[in-house]
């Protein structure tokens, strides 16, 4: 696997991220707390838990949660966070490149471009942050 895509894949993929022993211990205690809020019956609960134990991507853990409310980021947050982590790279590759260039024909100013970087970085941030907050609770709010 080459830098590029290391570095990037998961900030186009979040779906694609590796499990890690935090996401299943959180996993395993939402299954819990869907079981004694009743939405799972003891077998279902088993067969989930059998499941994400078989897991390797976040991706994998919206079919296992599937029917259990705010056990996993919503989809249209992933896509938006996908979106906007698109769109952030691109404005700032595109607005690196006219500094560059600007630079090198004699107009070099100080890096202009960091400040509209941080604040779509910002925005960027909070959908991370948001999508993350999804995979690190380990109770499900009741209906």
């Amino acid at each position: 696997m080459n830098t590029v895509t290391a570095t990037l894949g998961p900030l186009l993929s979040p779906d694609e991220l590796a499990l890690t022993d935090p996401d299943r211990r959180a996993a395993h205690e939402k299954i819990d707390s869907a079981a004694r809020l009743g939405g799972l019956t003891p077998r279902q609960a088993a067969d989930r838990h059998d499941l994400v134990g078989a897991a390797r991507t976040r991706g994998e853990l919206r079919q296992i949660f599937d029917g259990l409310n705010d056990a996993v980021p919503p989809y249209g947050l992933t896509l938006a966070l996908r979106i906007a982590t698109v769109g952030w790279l691109a404005v700032c590759a595109i607005q690196f490149v006219v500094w560059v260039t600007l630079a090198v024909f004699g107009h070099f100013d100080g890096p202009w471009w960091l400040w509209s970087d941080i604040g779509l970085g910002a925005a960027v941030g909070i959908l991370w942050w948001t999508n993350e907050s999804y995979h690190r609770k380990s109770h499900l709010r009741a209906l």
